[in-house]
């Protein structure tokens, strides 16, 4: 019994560690649409279909003729959104004239800084034409996007700060992203980033190659 005792009191931290850490990956980002709102969500779905709206503030990295159209739900906050930048980057520096790319952010990281505020800054770039900038130190700063961090990003690609202040302030702003987070639900998004080609929701490859494949270039 004493032997056993030991062995608990040795691998206890352990085990409390291994919660933790699940815990905090578990909040780091919620889920979008809480259960109980799924089945109106999936009603709404099948009323819109997946034609998916766009907003004028929408960021259009690409040629806007491009024949093929992907929209990406994405966060700032999230690691794999920002692994998926890094492809998506190298695809419209190859390809620019065959994708363009429809960006819509959802802020659904918490942890360990809410991403609220980045979209915010996010909107505002775009307004200045300098949202490509912005997107680039946002997610190399991804996990750590706090108010200071994205002062400086702001003065690193030399907003305008009197135009960056009146838009932070404005109406616009919030309309727009909860457009965002109403499209969201309509769709039943549950986690970022969900990628759509031409309005048909896809697994995003892992390289270069694999999307020349899945656009047929």
């Amino acid at each position: 019994m004493l032997k056993t005792h030991k062995l608990l009191l040795v691998f206890l931290p352990a085990i409390i560690i291994a919660a933790m850490a699940l815990f905090v990956r578990f909040i780091q980002y919620r889920p979008l649409v809480p259960k109980e709102l799924k089945e109106r969500a999936q009603n709404q779905t099948e009323q819109t279909g997946l034609q998916i709206p766009l907003y004028s503030d929408d960021p259009i990295l690409g040629n806007k003729k491009a024949p093929n159209t992907l929209v990406i739900f994405g966060d700032f906050g999230c690691e794999h959104c920002r692994s998926l930048s890094v492809t998506t980057d190298e695809l419209l520096a190859n390809y620019s004239d065959k994708v363009k790319i429809i960006w819509k952010g959802l802020s659904v990281t918490k942890f360990p800084y809410s991403t609220e505020a980045a979209h915010q800054y996010a909107f505002c770039a775009n307004r200045q034409g300098k949202f490509t900038e912005f997107s680039s130190l946002a997610f190399t700063n991804y996990d750590k996007l706090t108010a200071q961090t994205l002062k400086s990003i702001a003065t690193n690609i030399e907003l305008n700060e009197k135009k960056l202040t009146e838009c932070l302030s404005s109406v616009e702003i919030t309309e727009y992203n909860q457009k965002n987070e109403m499209l969201g639900l309509a769709l039943n998004i549950q986690t970022v980033p969900t990628i759509f080609l031409n309005n048909k929701q896809i697994n995003p490859p892992a390289d270069l190659d694999g999307w020349k494949a899945v656009l047929g270039l």
